[in-house]
Parts: C-alpha cells; sequence; structure tokens
C-alpha cells in the first residue's frame, strides 16, 4: 500500500520577554541591538510536530471505534441481543443509528439515559463513563479542526476553539491521559453491552 505524503503547513514561533534579553550576547547596530533567537526549527521540533499529528489521526480513528461500539449497543438496547439477519435491524442501523442527524452527542445523552433507567453500571462508574464520552468528543473536534504549532519554550501546543480559544501543551502526561481516557471507557462499554444482554436473558426468564 502506498503511504501518501500531503502538503502541510508547519508553525514554529518564539516566546520571549524583552526585559529578560542577555543584551551581552546582542549585536549593536548604531541605536539597535541585533538579538540571536536561536534555531526556530529543528528536526527535533519538527519529530514532535509529527509525533503529534500521528497521535491526532489515531484519536479520530479510536472515536470512530467507540462511537462503534455505543451504536452497538443502542441497538442492542432496543432490537434486542443479535440473533441472526433481520431487516428491521438492518434498516434501523443504517438510517437511524448512522444518520449524520444521529449525532456523537445524542448517542452519548442515550447511553446516559439507558445506565440511569436501569442502573446499567454502579458507583463511580456511571459518571465515569459519561466523563469519559465528553472528553474523547472534545478531543476528536480539537484535533479535527485545531491547529498543532511548536512554541519555545512552551513546546508542542494544539490551538482549537471550544467556548473560546483554548490551548493544550501536548507533552507526556496529556498523551497518557487520553490513552487511559480510552482504554478505561472501553472497558466500561463493554461491562454496559454485557449488562444489556444481562437485561434481556433477566426478562426472557421472567
Amino acid at each position: 500500500m502506498k503511504e501518501i505524503t500531503l502538503p502541510i503547513t508547519n508553525t514554529f514561533s518564539l516566546t520571549s520577554q524583552i526585559d529578560k534579553v542577555d543584551y551581552s550576547q546582542c549585536e549593536k547596530m548604531g541605536d539597535s541591538y541585533l538579538v540571536p533567537l536561536g534555531n526556530m526549527v529543528s528536526p527535533e521540533k519538527q519529530k514532535e510536530i509529527d509525533i503529534a499529528r500521528l497521535n491526532g489521526g489515531k484519536i479520530l480513528y479510536a472515536t470512530t471505534s467507540i462511537e462503534r461500539k455505543v451504536e452497538h449497543i443502542l441497538l442492542d438496547y432496543f432490537l434486542g441481543p443479535f440473533e441472526g439477519h433481520e431487516e428491521r435491524r438492518v434498516i434501523f442501523e443504517n438510517d437511524v443509528i448512522q444518520s449524520s442527524s444521529f449525532s456523537y452527542s445524542f448517542k452519548k445523552g442515550l447511553i446516559k439515559k439507558i445506565v440511569d433507567s436501569h442502573e446499567l453500571l454502579h458507583g463511580k462508574n456511571k459518571n465515569h463513563l459519561n466523563k469519559y464520552l465528553t472528553d474523547i468528543m472534545n478531543w476528536r473536534n480539537a484535533f479535527a479542526h485545531g491547529n498543532i504549532k511548536y512554541n519555545d519554550p512552551k513546546g508542542c501546543l494544539l490551538e482549537y476553539y471550544s467556548a473560546g480559544k483554548k490551548t493544550s501543551i501536548l507533552n507526556d502526561i496529556y498523551w497518557e491521559n487520553i490513552e487511559k481516557t480510552y482504554y478505561e471507557c472501553e472497558r466500561l462499554l463493554k461491562e454496559l453491552d454485557k449488562n444489556i444482554s444481562s437485561l434481556y436473558e433477566e426478562n426472557d426468564n421472567n
């Protein structure tokens, strides 16, 4: 399979404080000083931007995977566990759950209602799942519409809009939190799916 290369603009910036400039390292030119800023672009900085973009792409794909799991849960809840091909199930999945008007946010709200109605998750897991799904949605939107840049001395940044302009520092702590959230969210969705299946088993036994 061919790996494609597409044109991408890189943004590098430098934050400095005039009152902290070491003028002993400056070159005087008449009434002005030539201030050395150093090398703003380097292979190391470019590598960080490339990794951030790669991670951002994984977030987009992983969010799609989470959304498919949410759709599967909704399908099982409203129509029961899969027991074979059924045209009603196919139409509901393709024309309702996966329609463009059935947004991620709306699906997330339905999941919360289902969990609350039957107490399908216990303790803090109920609130944790809703938070995880919200955080994942926000990260997906930030990387889909935001701008990755490199700033000295802050490092690699993600600038995006969410009720105003926001900036996230893309350090290891940031990425580790994302990893943990996705894995924990997937774990709770599997638990929820299992509990929904048990709900149908209880109804069949009554």
